[in-house]
């Protein structure tokens, strides 16, 4: 506790005494309140996501990342090359998984490559292990600072670009319901906002270039290394924001016809590329499936491959001593090793064979049925609609969840509502500021579709979508005008 507390005053002071680290126009005591703020939250999501986990079976991912870092960092005192292998992807091999992460659950599912944000994320909690002393409460200390400084960096990027007082506009950023829990906490997200707060400021401020090479640098590098899909998605709003600006000098008929030439240049150039990304999005979208409905995954060891039992075929087996045994004749669902093709279903007759257990996944309580994609590009295209319904404005008040469900309902409601009223108090928007709303709406829109086709869990929704949630209330912030609302009143 006391270690703690050292971390949580060392940063409050660096917060109120780095100009750096200040919001211009504000009170100087405005990052110390934000990051109080963030504490409390940071308390809140620990006790949610760590200290209230009382199962064992059932442990939360916030639990493994730290239980799995603790494991990384005691590498480092029994063989420092080994945990340099390890930490850097560099050299590690299937000997040292087996002798230091055999226990491991998040870093074993992985593969053996780089880029893996949930091994990368382990890495940065083993670091954090070497201060901590101990005391898992640092962690999420650090991760709240880290992120503050994401939501600084967002601020000063688009608050020139805004009307509403630089107060109330850092304020509506930082209290943003999902983004103030889940950055508070542990998980990938703080290193997701610093990563886009970083690059934001990168894309947007109008001078000192070197500042802006560094910046867009280590902001690339943290969405790379935590949040690749979501770099996929701003990679499109920063060339669309790129060619606007820059080729077309912001003339928009241009560079939507630009586009427009480019996507289907790349459609019928590569029609490979765009069977490939469907099929990607068809075996995401079944293994969120399973996560989401439940399930017991067995490996069929002969064959080498994998069976997937659905809890509604659970009637027919029985599980004993880490293996499934047929009661009676069972469908399933075959799993192919080639990720291209589509798992497809069979039936198992034998009653004598036994299958050795993988996973069992107990399922969870705000699981969606969604339509199956199926490897089609025309069902994807069908399935546009649901996905946006489903990212855009559920939960509903009908749906299954837990408790966490009325702060999301309530947080999609008044954003609506303030896009809403956004639009009504629209103010005159030149062409720079048109481009960046475009960019923000194209990322929102790549985004929510993303989840939407892939995620068939509430829960993964909320915590997923809330950065295209951002993007929108920037939008809202943007084109607002709020002596608008004066001039009605008067």
């Amino acid at each position: 506790m006391i270690i703690s507390i050292l971390y949580f005053f060392i940063f409050l002071i660096i917060f109120r005494y780095s100009k750096h680290l200040q919001i211009e126009d504000t009170p100087k005591w405005t990052m110390p309140f934000a990051f109080v703020i963030k504490i409390a939250m940071g308390l809140i999501f620990s006790y949610v996501y760590i200290y209230s986990n009382k199962n064992p079976d059932e442990l939360s991912d916030a639990i493994r990342f730290l239980n799995e870092s603790k494991q990384l960092y005691s590498v480092f005192f029994q063989s420092k090359s080994d945990f340099l292998a390890l930490f850097t992807g560099i050299g590690d091999n299937a000997r040292m998984i087996h002798q230091y992460m055999q226990n491991s659950f998040i870093w074993d599912a992985g593969n053996f490559t780089f880029i893996n944000d949930s091994r990368n994320t382990i890495r940065i909690h083993s670091l954090i292990h070497f201060i901590s002393f101990g005391e898992p409460f640092v962690h999420t200390i650090i991760m709240c600072g880290l992120s503050l400084i994401g939501i600084q960096q967002l601020h000063k990027a688009f608050a020139p670009y805004s009307k509403l007082n630089p107060l109330l506009f850092f304020l509506s950023i930082l209290l943003f319901p999902s983004l103030l829990f889940w950055s508070s906490g542990i998980l990938k997200e703080p290193l997701l906002i610093l990563g886009i707060g970083l690059t934001a400021r990168a894309l947007l401020i109008k001078k000192a270039k070197n500042k802006r090479c560094f910046f867009g640098a280590l902001g690339l590098i943290l969405l790379i290394l935590f949040k690749p899909y979501i770099l996929l998605c701003l990679l499109p709003s920063f060339l669309f924001y790129t060619v606007y600006i820059y080729l077309f000098k912001s003339n928009l008929i241009y560079t939507f016809i630009f586009f427009t030439i480019l996507l289907v240049f790349n459609i019928l150039i590569f029609p490979s590329k765009t069977k490939a990304i469907t099929v990607n999005l068809s075996r995401k979208q079944f293994d969120l499936e399973n996560v989401g409905h439940g399930g017991i995954h067995v490996i069929d060891n002969g064959k080498n491959r994998f069976y997937y039992f659905k809890p509604e075929d659970y009637k027919n087996i029985k599980i004993k001593d880490g293996f499934v045994q047929l009661i009676k004749p069972s469908k399933a669902i075959v799993i192919p090793d080639d990720q291209s093709k589509i798992p497809y279903d069979t039936t198992l007759n034998s009653i004598v064979k036994s299958w050795r257990i993988h996973i069992i996944m107990p399922g969870t309580n705000s699981y969606i049925k969604t339509t199956n994609i199926n490897n089609s590009t025309l069902q994807l295209i069908k399935n546009i609609p649901e996905a946006l319904i489903n990212t855009l404005f559920r939960p509903f008040p009908n749906d299954n969840g837990s408790f966490l469900m009325y702060p999301a309902m309530f947080e999609v409601w008044v954003l609506s509502i303030f896009i809403l009223i956004s639009v009504y108090l629209k103010k005159e928007i030149d062409k720079k500021t048109r481009g960046i709303i475009i960019s923000l709406l194209l990322f929102a829109t790549l985004l929510l579709l993303l989840i939407g086709w892939t995620t068939p869990v509430l829960g993964a929704i909320v915590r997923f979508r809330f950065p295209a949630q951002l993007a929108l209330f920037l939008v809202g912030a943007i084109i607002i005008n709020p002596s608008k609302m004066k001039k009605k009143h008067e």
